[in-house]
């Protein structure tokens, strides 16, 4: 379920900044440059998730993105020795991986509280694209209405992948590590 959630959570994450979009919302740039480091951060906080399983495409996958950072001039090889716990992935390294996925929610949340302190004071964009104090609408009955089908919507994909967890899940997900042989789908 936690995989499958992850999903839904970046399906709506989308649609927020999708909105975000086509209301101007860019125009705010203290809530725009802190709601992108959120989106960041909340991709770096699923990769490390996806790593966590350790099964043979997530460590594919880690080998491969973190071996990115070697491209950083001078400091690229130490960071990437640090960010390993050695000079491969191994379980010190898994442990390092699942230390900043505990930690960066952390961060995530206090980001996401300026994003909000930012947003109620330089007052939200809306479909009208001014701020005006005239525009306001009570929370009930419309905004609980709006609330209420959004949870029926959460509701119901929790409940389905509650009865189908694996529904979407790729077959390389149950296959243990092994760093000699790479998936056969990959071809570099």
């Amino acid at each position: 379920i936690h995989f499958n959630m992850v999903s839904l959570f970046f399906m709506l994450v989308m649609l927020h900044m999708l909105k975000a979009l086509f209301y101007f919302s860019f125009r705010l740039k203290k809530v725009w440059n802190i709601g992108l480091l959120i989106f960041l951060m909340l991709m770096l906080e699923a990769f490390l998730g996806y790593i966590l399983i350790w099964s043979q495409m997530s460590f594919w996958a880690a080998t491969v993105i973190t071996s990115l950072i070697s491209v950083i001039p001078i400091y690229g090889k130490q960071l990437i020795i640090f960010f390993w716990s050695g000079y491969y992935l191994n379980s010190f390294s898994l442990k390092f991986f699942f230390i900043l996925h505990f930690i960066l929610p952390l961060i995530i949340s206090v980001l996401v509280f300026f994003h909000l302190f930012f947003l109620h004071n330089y007052s939200s964009s809306n479909n009208l694209f001014n701020s005006s104090k005239l525009n306001k609408r009570s929370f009930f009955p419309f905004y609980w209405v709006k609330d209420f089908i959004n949870l029926i919507f959460i509701l119901l994909f929790f409940l389905f992948f509650l009865f189908n967890p694996f529904k979407f899940n790729e077959s390389l997900s149950f296959v243990f590590v092994n760093n000699l042989v790479s998936p056969i789908h990959i071809v570099p």
